[in-house]
């Protein structure tokens, strides 16, 4: 009972803030229907659906992976600016703060995927319902990756600015990763090395199969193999979990 409580107050200081409705809510869903549900392209077939579920997923990626880094950062500020020896004096284990912070982080992650996936679903958005199933659930298993990459920020400056550097990086692997809008082929040749086109190349691959939308007027899509997102995914989360690892084991030595 005191673990429930405390897992249900965790998420009330995340979740029900200013901050917390606004980037895990508002701002991924306003992306949404700014760069899909609003526009006229949004209505333009795209495979079983139309453009504005390409965007949709897109949107729902940028919530998942905001979410994650800023539950995990979070976590990690918290235990170093001393909240954990205050912890130490409640009933409560190393264990239980652990799986609060667990719990925090896929609540965290899960929200902004589940708001913009019903919004979309009930303006512009045309996806089969399995297709939108199985991307909203990829999405978050595969943005929950970027937890250690929070992890890994909070580390290194050990204070709130952590949370800031690591979102502000967010948004421009997001313009770079294809998540947030179509580049042009040549710079899609780079985007396959940056950490978010993995993730969200894997969200879309229900519903696009791969194909994934340029800029160029004659050829205005290419299909990426599925392996290169694979191989990304597989990269970055090595990147993440081992430069965590590091940085934690670092900071237990001192």
């Amino acid at each position: 009972m005191c673990l429930l409580r405390f897992i249900g107050f965790d998420l009330k200081q995340s979740l029900f803030n200013i901050s917390g409705v606004f980037y895990l809510i508002i701002m991924p869903v306003g992306f949404y229907l700014l760069f899909g549900g609003m526009q006229t392209y949004g209505e333009y077939a795209f495979r079983e659906g139309n453009a504005a579920a390409y965007v949709m997923i897109g949107m729902a990626v940028y919530g998942a992976v905001s979410g994650a880094v800023s539950a995990s950062a979070s976590s990690v500020v918290e235990i170093e600016s001393g909240w954990g020896r205050q912890l130490a004096l409640t009933p409560l284990t190393s264990k239980q703060v652990l799986l609060a912070q667990v719990a925090r982080a896929l609540v965290t992650t899960a929200l902004p995927v589940l708001c913009v996936n019903i919004i979309a679903r009930f303006t512009k958005a045309e996806i089969p319902l399995e297709q939108q199933i199985l991307c909203a659930l990829v999405t978050f298993l595969a943005s929950s990756i970027f937890v250690f990459y929070g992890v890994a920020f909070a580390r290194i400056f050990k204070n709130p600015s952590a949370i800031s550097v690591a979102a502000g990086l967010l948004v421009f692997f997001s313009f770079f990763g294809t998540t947030f809008s179509p580049l042009s082929p040549s710079l899609l040749e780079f985007a396959r090395f940056t950490p978010l086109y993995g993730v969200t190349q894997l969200s879309r691959y229900f519903f696009t199969g791969g194909d994934t939308v340029t800029t160029d007027a004659v050829n205005w899509f290419v299909t990426e193999p599925l392996e290169y997102a694979v191989l990304n995914f597989l990269c970055w989360s090595v990147v993440f979990v081992l430069s965590a690892w590091l940085l934690r084991h670092r900071a237990r030595s001192r």
